[in-house]
């Protein structure tokens, strides 16, 4: 029995102990994106952001989820807007006012991190890779990432003429460690 109890703890030292994913919280967030009408850049942004973000940048570890208002949604174009809020075609935000992500998979790469995401607008769920770099300073720290997406794969716009099938998307997301429990 000894020799059991002295091998068990030789194996979990060469293992290690799991790494514990820092919480950060929130304090600011920019979600934009982008687009092409007749060629011509179409450019919003949502606000809104909620999200709980456990991450440990050593490893690349953790988990993330996050939502934004649809309601909120802004062109610069009061037109748009009011179709892209209303319209069954768009995002029909009395239906479904809320936009949503949630990793899957998180993991460190030679240039930063990449997620895969299970993404949801309008009800369909669709997963997405997000590069991501996150850096800190002290105790603050700013994740970042840009990714495209197919419109059609969210049932978004359907046969809008004029309209690019890609969108691009970018997330800047300033936080604080969250206080150990």
């Amino acid at each position: 029995m000894p020799r059991l109890v002295v091998l068990a703890f030789f194996l979990v030292s060469l293992v290690g102990s799991p790494a514990v994913a820092q919480v950060w919280k929130p304090t600011s967030a920019s979600v934009t994106f982008r687009a092409k009408m007749f060629g011509t850049a179409v450019e919003g942004s949502f606000k809104g952001f909620t999200g709980q973000l456990q991450f440990d940048p050593t490893t690349g570890l953790g988990s993330m989820t996050a939502t934004v208002d649809a309601r909120t949604v802004d062109t610069d174009n009061t037109l748009r807007n009011r179709h892209l809020r209303d319209r069954e075609t768009f995002f029909n935000v009395e239906k479904f006012p809320v936009l949503r992500m949630k990793s899957t998979r998180l993991e460190k790469t030679s240039t930063g991190y990449v997620g895969t995401f299970d993404l949801t607008v309008k009800n369909i769920t669709r997963p997405v890779r997000v590069p991501f770099t996150f850096t800190t300073e002290g105790a603050k720290g700013t994740f970042a990432g840009t990714f495209s997406l197919n419109r059609n794969d969210f049932d978004f716009g359907k046969n809008t003429f004029g309209m690019s099938e890609t969108v691009t998307v970018s997330l800047l997301v300033n936080t604080v460690t969250a206080p150990s429990q």
